[in-house]
C-alpha cells in the first residue's frame, strides 16, 4: 500500500476513533519492529490500533513477515515439497486413501504423471481430451498456481465442439482456452472433477464449493486443530479465496470445538463489513439450514485433518484445505504460509499463541 491510501486509512482512524495521528505512528512504527513484523497496513487491515486490544494481545498478531518466519522454523526438509508440489501431494493421500477429488488429467509438456490422471502432453491432446463432453463439467488449476488465481470452473463444450461454456455462461474457443493454458502457466495444469457443495451450505451460498482453512500444529503430542475460517465464494467468483479482501469473498469464523459459526466478514480495514447474510443469494445465515449456526459434517471434516496431519511428521505448521461436498468432507490441499492473516481478520485477535511461540519467532 502506497503512502497517500495510508494515510487516508490514519485520517479515518482519527476521525472514527479518536486516535491522533502520532499515537497511530508510534504504535505502527513499535509493531513495525517488533516480533509481529507487521506492515503499515497490515497495522490497519487488523485495526490493532483499537483500545480493545491491551499491548499483549496487540503483540499476538502476525504479519506476513512474521508468518514467514514461523513457516521457516516450523517447516524444514523434503516435506515442504509436499505441500508445494500438489501431484506429489495428491499421489501420496491416494495412497493413504485420503478422500480428495478426482484428478481426471494432468496437462504438462513435461513426464508428470498421476495415477489414474490422463497425461496430456501438447495442446491437443488438450483439445481433443476437452472436446468430449463426457469430461466435463471440469476444475482446472494450475499445478503450481496459489491463491485461486488462474483457476478454470468449465461446465461443458458447446453443441458444435469448439468452444467451451464457462462459468455463468460465458464462452471461449476451444483452442484459444488452450492456447491460453499453454502460454500462461508453463508449470502444467491439473484436471479434476467439479465436485458439488453441501445442500445445506447451497441454501445459503449457492452451488459454488466452499471450503475450510484450518491451521494444524504438529508436536510430540500429536496434532493439535489451532484455528479454522470458512471461506465463502461471492460475485462470479469460482474459488472461495479471500486473498485479503480484495477477491470480494467471505469468511467466517469457526468455533474449532462446536464447528459454530461466528462472525462472517467481508473486506478489511476500514472496508469490513460484519454481515449476516449472503450478498448474492440474500439467504440468512441463522436460517439458511445450519442447525445451530454449526457448519455441517464439523466433526469429520475436524477428524479427517487431524488424522492426515500425521502423514506429514516435519511439518509442524500445516494449513489445510477442506471441501464441504454433498459427500462429506474432501481434502482439497496441504500449505505452507497459509494465511495467518486471513484468520486474523475474521477473529478479530492474534494468532499466536502458547503452541505458536515456541517457535521463538
Amino acid at each position: 500500500m502506497s503512502i497517500p491510501p495510508l494515510f487516508a486509512e490514519a485520517l479515518r482512524t482519527k476521525k472514527k476513533f479518536g486516535i491522533g495521528l502520532m499515537r497511530q505512528l508510534s504504535l505502527a512504527v513499535y509493531l513495525r519492529f517488533s516480533r509481529c513484523r507487521l506492515d503499515f497496513w497490515e497495522y490497519y487491515f487488523f485495526q490493532v490500533y483499537l483500545d480493545c486490544y491491551p499491548m499483549p494481545e496487540k503483540k499476538r498478531f502476525a504479519g506476513w513477515r512474521r508468518e514467514i518466519r514461523l513457516d521457516r522454523a516450523a517447516n524444514t526438509g523434503p516435506a515442504r515439497k509436499l505441500a508445494n508440489d500438489k501431484l506429489l501431494f495428491y499421489a501420496h493421500m491416494a495412497a493413504h486413501g485420503a478422500p480428495q477429488p478426482k484428478i481426471m488429467a494432468v496437462y504438462s509438456t513435461s513426464e508428470l504423471d498421476l495415477p489414474g490422471g490422463v497425461p496430456l502432453r501438447n495442446e491437443d491432446d488438450a483439445v481433443n481430451y476437452l472436446r468430449h463432453s463426457a469430461h466435463t463439467p471440469v476444475f482446472i488449476k494450475p499445478l503450481h498456481g496459489a491463491h485461486g488465481r488462474n483457476a478454470f470452473s468449465v461446465g461443458a463444450t458447446t453443441s458444435d465442439g469448439r468452444g467451451l461454456v464457462l462459468a455463468y455462461g460465458e464462452t471461449i474457443g476451444l483452442q484459444k482456452f488452450v492456447t491460453g493454458l499453454a502460454t500462461h502457466e508453463r508449470g502444467g495444469w491439473l484436471l479434476q472433477e467439479r465436485m458439488n457443495t453441501d445442500d445445506r451450505i447451497a441454501r445459503f451460498s449457492g452451488h459454488r464449493l466452499t471450503s475450510v482453512r484450518m491451521i494444524i500444529l504438529l508436536g510430540p503430542s500429536g496434532p493439535e486443530l489451532v484455528s479454522a475460517v470458512w471461506k465463502i465464494p461471492t460475485g462470479k467468483n469460482v474459488t472461495d479465496n479471500f486473498s485479503v479482501g480484495r477477491t470480494g469473498n467471505l469468511i467466517a469464523g469457526i468455533d474449532i470445538d462446536t464447528g459454530r459459526i461466528a462472525r462472517m466478514v467481508q473486506g478489511v480495514g476500514w472496508k469490513i463489513r460484519t454481515l449476516t447474510h449472503h450478498p448474492n443469494t440474500g439467504a440468512e445465515l441463522d436460517t439458511a439450514g445450519f442447525i445451530n449456526r454449526r457448519l455441517p459434517h464439523w466433526d469429520a471434516t475436524k477428524g479427517l485433518c487431524l488424522e492426515y496431519a500425521a502423514l506429514f511428521p516435519d511439518l509442524h505448521l500445516q494449513h489445510w484445505d477442506i471441501a464441504l461436498t454433498d459427500r462429506g468432507p474432501v481434502i482439497l490441499e496441504i500449505n505452507v504460509e497459509g494465511g495467518m492473516r486471513t484468520h486474523q481478520i475474521v477473529q478479530r485477535r492474534g494468532i499466536v499463541g502458547p503452541g505458536l511461540a515456541k517457535f521463538g519467532v
